[in-house]
């Protein structure tokens, strides 16, 4: 019998071991093409022979920086940086500045090597944060970082699209002041353009924006250091927005699988009881039916679960086997007629079992606060987060006690999953800024709040996953953000003032190639070092804490 072809597997590919042995390449290439270069200028030499030597040291040096001006032009993208550093150079060769022109190939090669390594030290001192989180915490933050989507953030767009409208204007500067000058002026056009092509080169866009990935990196590895891991940088950004957060209550503020306290039917058996109330609680989504299933370990005859109706906050009610059943709170049975003779729990939460109008027994849960957070609300306000909005699926009575104990002003009732959405959706409809949600279980969906961070280790729909001892970081989280957006935005500005002087040192003769290329490259890599103080506290939020705004 003939045996079936089967494709081998293609070999995988080393990626950090492949990227080092490009450096590696790109070093002695660099290595090479500075020894000619430097001999281009010691030796005595025919010019002719001078510039053959300048020419092959730009070559060594940067033929894939041709290679990528080629891809970029063939693409329709003319303003690349890789276009811009090829043409000015060999317009620079041209206009009897070769010297410069070789060494600005050299000093961008030299840059670009620099402005990597610098990166990638940034991002590994951003994964040293998260060192003492669980292995698969660090996993999944050395793998975000590592992927340039998701550590782009809206700031970066912006950026980038006001880079690219002053390198418009800048071309539009240059070609007047190549051709002007010389006119109303004694200058050359051999000098004009020398200045013109370093106005080109100091206007393009890819130092500008070069620190923001990094930034993010930082970020992202500082709040999933508080314990709130997101799933990328844009949803981290949009933290400095939240004006409003709210929170369901269940595995949360209190237990999500509560714990049955007691169970007692004077009527029927352990057992049978059990197995009544599992039924009646099947297809609830309030905290005592997780309790219930915990314990029940029998098949479930759903055929005789009929009419279910959920009354969020009180219980259940249902018919089974065509005997109706009602499973509630003492308030709801009270407020329909029905006696409860039995006093109320000090501890915990009864719910009563009544069986074709005649009680059947009852059932005790635990319902535990995590009084750890009742300081949350107050410091989600000291942060900006002025609306603080509680969910909850049990009684009017016992959500507004809740509410109460952890400062929540605003509080919601008797919510199922529906209900939930509805409210996020009408508070974000009405909300200024952004909303936050944070919930434990329950929700299939993103909702319609900016950011939704589940207190789950699993994140199927949210945006960020926490544990419950970590939200009441989330205040800190937000600080993060802030100052994320803040060293990226003062990044910005420190490289345009820079260029900015770059370009007027070039307008009036005080800028080469070469000096302005090394000027930008060094602005560019103190601005991604600069992205570390993300983890440091702002000064004007220091500032503001002090002055009690």
């Amino acid at each position: 019998m003939p045996q079936k072809h089967v494709k081998p597997t293609p070999p995988k590919i080393d990626t950090a071991k492949l990227s080092a042995t490009l450096n590696n390449s790109l070093v002695i290439r660099l290595v090479i093409a500075s020894v000619v270069f430097a001999l281009s200028l010691i030796v005595d030499m025919p010019d002719f022979a001078g510039i053959l030597l300048l020419v092959l040291a730009s070559v060594l040096a940067g033929y894939d920086i041709i290679m990528k001006a080629v891809e970029a032009v063939e693409g329709g993208d003319f303003t690349a940086t890789p276009v811009i550093v090829v043409v000015t150079a060999v317009l620079a060769f041209f206009i009897g500045f070769g010297i410069e022109g070789a060494a600005l190939v050299l000093l961008y090669q030299i840059g670009m090597l620099l402005l990597k390594y610098v990166r990638e030290h940034t991002r590994k001192a951003a994964l040293d944060l998260v060192q003492d989180q669980d292995a698969g915490i660090v996993t999944h933050m050395r793998e975000i970082i590592s992927d340039e989507e998701k550590t782009t953030m809206s700031i970066q767009r912006v950026m980038s699209s006001s880079a690219g409208l002053i390198l418009k204007l800048a071309m539009v500067l240059a070609v007047v002041y190549a051709i002007v000058m010389p006119i109303v002026t004694s200058m050359s056009f051999s000098v004009s353009i020398h200045r013109a092509l370093i106005i080109l080169l100091v206007a393009t866009p890819a130092s500008v924006a070069v620190s923001i990935p990094v930034a993010a990196a930082v970020g992202l590895c500082q709040s999933a250091r508080h314990g709130i891991v997101f799933g990328s940088a844009s949803s981290l950004e949009a933290m400095a927005d939240v004006s409003a957060a709210v929170f369901d209550k269940n595995g949360i503020f209190a237990e999500e699988c509560p714990r049955i306290i007691a169970m007692h039917s004077d009527v029927l058996d352990y057992d049978t009881f059990l197995n009544f109330v599992a039924h009646a609680v099947y297809y609830s989504e309030q905290p005592i039916a997780n309790a219930i299933s915990a314990v029940f370990d029998h098949d479930y005859k759903l055929d005789v679960i009929k009419d279910f109706r959920e009354i969020p906050g009180y219980g259940v009610e249902l018919s089974i086997d065509g005997i109706e059943v009602t499973f509630a709170t003492r308030a709801l049975l009270e407020g329909r007629g029905i006696e409860v003779n039995d006093p109320p729990t000090e501890t915990g939460t009864a719910y009563y079992m009544v069986v074709a109008g005649r009680p059947m027994g009852k059932v005790v849960i635990s319902s535990d606060v995590n009084q750890d957070l009742d300081s949350l609300v107050p410091e989600l306000k000291s942060v900006g987060i002025s609306r603080c909005v509680l969910l909850s699926d049990e009684s009017k009575e016992s959500s507004q006690q809740l509410a109460e104990m952890l400062n929540f002003s605003e509080m919601y009732a008797q919510c199922d999953t529906e209900k939930k959405l509805r409210i996020i959706s009408d508070i974000t409809q009405k909300t200024k800024g952004a909303v936050l949600f944070v919930y434990a279980n329950g929700i299939e969906a993103h909702s319609d709040a900016a950011i939704d961070i589940r207190v789950n280790n699993r994140a199927k729909y949210a945006d960020a996953i926490t544990l419950p001892d970590a939200v009441g970081n989330l205040s800190a989280v937000k600080m993060i953000s802030r100052r994320m957006r803040e060293i990226c935005v003062e990044n910005a500005l420190f490289v345009f003032i820079i260029k900015a002087i770059l370009i007027f040192l070039s307008i009036i003769g005080y800028c080469n190639l070469w000096l302005a290329i090394f000027i930008d490259f060094a602005a560019a890599v103190a601005s991604v070092l600069n992205t570390i103080r993300v983890t440091s506290e702002s000064l004007r939020s220091s500032l503001r804490y002090k002055m009690g705004k």
